[in-house]
């Protein structure tokens, strides 16, 4: 049976959180292309999804990523920075949350957002990401843990398609060995039989 290799699950885990950055991209560009009035809609239902999946990537991060990283980062102050710009970016979604989509500066409010999102992204994948790439950490763990934790926290903001989670969980179930299956040398999820 496959089994992940610490390197491969460190490429999975910051991919994972590397697409995160590029749906947020991709969303302002989506949101940019819309008329603010005949699209009204679409822009609200892009602005509201967004702020979830940011809420999720952010508390994943702070919940999970950065204290790993804190103990494995040379420049610890990386680390004090990408809360900073969390805590900033959190106080802009709850201001946006509060904003009716008529408001003047609900458009304005959320290409702010994206545009800080960026900022950070260019430090945390130009700076962060590679300094803890080149770390020891118990990346398989930590991808483990990390699926499991944005499952919970996607389900509760209402993000998921309960069927795909269940086909993501059983990929991963396939290729990431458990402690327990590590110590008995079988994949989790496995019966033994092929």
């Amino acid at each position: 049976m496959a089994t992940r290799s610490q390197s491969s699950a460190r490429e999975e885990l910051l991919g994972m959180l590397i697409e995160d950055h590029k749906r947020v991209k991709k969303a302002h560009r989506d949101f940019e292309k819309l008329d603010p009035e005949s699209d009204r809609e679409a822009r609200t239902a892009i602005v509201e999804r967004t702020c979830a999946e940011l809420e999720v990537h952010a508390q994943l991060e702070e919940e999970l990523l950065y204290p790993a990283a804190r103990t494995k980062v040379a420049e610890e102050d990386l680390i004090d920075e990408a809360e900073v710009e969390h805590q900033s970016a959190k106080q802009l979604i709850a201001q946006i949350k509060t904003m009716n989509p008529d408001d003047p500066k609900y458009s304005a409010s959320f290409t702010v957002l994206c545009e800080y999102v960026k900022h950070h992204v260019r430090e945390e994948e130009g700076e962060l990401f590679p300094q803890l790439g080149r770390s020891r950490l118990d990346w398989i763990g930590m991808l483990e843990t990390m699926v499991s934790r944005r499952r919970e926290l996607m389900t509760e903001m209402g993000l998921l398609d309960e069927s795909l989670v269940a086909d993501a969980m059983e990929d991963l179930e396939k290729n990431v060995k458990t402690p327990a299956a590590r110590r008995s040398g079988r994949a989790a999820g496995s019966t033994g039989n092929p």
